[in-house]
């Protein structure tokens, strides 16, 4: 990605605000639900507004609210079980870490073509989050299953072979 989305950073910065990562919930050992998590709080997480040029770090504390509500409430379904704070932080951390990786192993995004070279740069970074974070490494995991999901291509040249995006692909 030539212009990274800062989306996604944001997302985990938020999702830290609510604490250390929570363990995985036995609801989300599927990759598949994992992937429909994802595609379901995608659109009121990051652009369900009338300016969806407008990045999260930018809204203001009352529109982050919102969002952050919309995501617990529409992130219950996939995980019932556990308080408010720790569905909304699994949520934000595995949509961060299976968009980051998801638009990494696509053939382009709006800001243009991936490449071996950029896959390569990007999942060092990518890779690296996911070594520290469970949550979001089980997001980076469930980004081949997500774009499957929207059927739309995508390929890993320049993906680490190591790099857990491979495991489900």
């Amino acid at each position: 990605m030539s212009d990274p989305d800062p989306n996604m950073d944001t997302a985990l910065e938020w999702a830290r605000e609510l604490g250390s990562p929570p363990p995985l919930p036995p609801s989300l050992a599927d990759v598949n639900k994992r992937a429909e998590l994802v595609n379901t709080i995608n659109g009121p997480l990051a652009r369900a507004d009338l300016r969806p040029q407008l990045a999260l770090h930018q809204l203001s504390k009352t529109e982050k609210a919102q969002r952050l509500d919309k995501v617990e409430r529409l992130s219950r379904r996939f995980i019932p079980d556990i308080s408010s704070d720790d569905r909304t932080n699994i949520a934000l951390r595995l949509w961060s870490g299976c968009l980051s990786a998801a638009k990494t192993i696509a053939l382009e995004t709006m800001s243009g073509p991936n490449t071996p070279q950029s896959r390569a740069r990007d999942f060092a970074h990518i890779d690296l989050i996911a070594q520290r974070d469970p949550i979001y490494c089980a997001g980076v995991e469930a980004a081949p299953t997500f774009k499957s999901l929207l059927c739309e291509p995508y390929c890993f040249d320049g993906v680490p072979q190591s790099s857990p995006v491979r495991k489900y692909p």
